[in-house]
């Protein structure tokens, strides 16, 4: 059986760029490595694309990071560098440091809606400023964006260098359900409210047009959603939406939350009748 070459000639384009660690899984025909600075040890990711045309050509990959990295939004985990081997885009990049919203999904089930519209908010808007400067990302999924509290990073942003903004608007639907259900949408799927107790008119409307079948009904840019997510009230405490909502699969089952109120309201009954009986 021939030994694999890739990784040490790769190790050897990289130069001095990252230090390559072990390989992990990925799709679309790239291979994905661990990787460490060497000067300063902070995780890295390098991405090696497939060749042309299943992969982008490395020219574009270069100019679109040099576009990235013009941008410099927060919430985009903006590639360091890139170059080839072979003819394969090579493309580096630090490591997230959050959760993906698929591992974290799988984990824990869907967010509370205040959790949600917030995390949302701050995907949409990251997505809104690769819009406003002529970019797509193109491969935006659950895998590619990371969340932990109010911390949100979207990655995979050399894994397309081509892209169609509506596609992205798209994907934001499909992410906007999975982040309240837990789950991608099915092919019928578009009453966010069906699926979780507690979602508001204006947000099931706006998930809802997001999945609508039909392009022409759904919003025209990210900068409408994003406008749509700034003008929905707070909802409930985190706490307590939590306890009513039913948000992640550690949270009780509708009607054992229901059980439960009910006791607690029998019992606020008894206590104001003991002390009206006792004055």
């Amino acid at each position: 059986m021939s030994q694999d070459s890739t990784k040490p000639r790769l190790q050897l384009s990289l130069g001095g760029a990252a230090l390559l660690g072990e390989e992990r899984p990925s799709l679309g025909g790239r291979r994905l490595f661990a990787g460490t600075c060497r000067e300063s040890g902070a995780r890295l990711l390098v991405t090696l694309q497939p060749l042309p045309p299943e992969g982008p050509q490395p020219v574009a990959v270069r100019g679109r990071l040099s576009r990235l990295q013009a941008l410099g939004h927060p919430r985009l985990n903006t590639p360091l560098s890139s170059g080839d081997l072979d003819g394969r885009a090579w493309v580096v990049e630090a490591a997230p440091g959050l959760p993906s919203a698929q591992s974290r999904l799988a984990e824990s089930g869907g967010l509370t809606v205040r959790e949600g519209i917030r995390t949302l908010r701050e995907i949409t808007r990251a997505v809104a400023s690769l819009h406003r400067a002529g970019l797509a990302h193109g491969s935006l999924d659950l895998g590619n964006v990371h969340f932990s509290g109010s911390e949100v990073r979207v990655a995979g942003l050399a894994n397309a260098v081509a892209g169609d903004p509506a596609d992205d608007l798209a994907a934001l639907g499909a992410i906007a359900w999975a982040l309240f259900t837990g789950d991608l949408p099915g092919p019928a799927d578009r009453q966010l409210a069906d699926q979780r107790r507690g979602i508001p008119a204006e947000l099931n409307q706006l998930v809802a047009s997001m999945l609508a079948p039909d392009p022409g009904l759904r919003p025209g840019k990210a900068e409408t959603i994003l406008a749509a997510l700034d003008s929905f009230p707070a909802p409930h405490s985190a706490q307590l939406a939590g306890f009513l909502e039913g948000a992640g699969r550690g949270a009780r089952a509708p009607r054992s939350r229901e059980a439960v109120l009910m006791v607690l309201l029998l019992a606020l009954s008894v206590l104001v009748s003991t002390l009206v009986l006792g004055r």
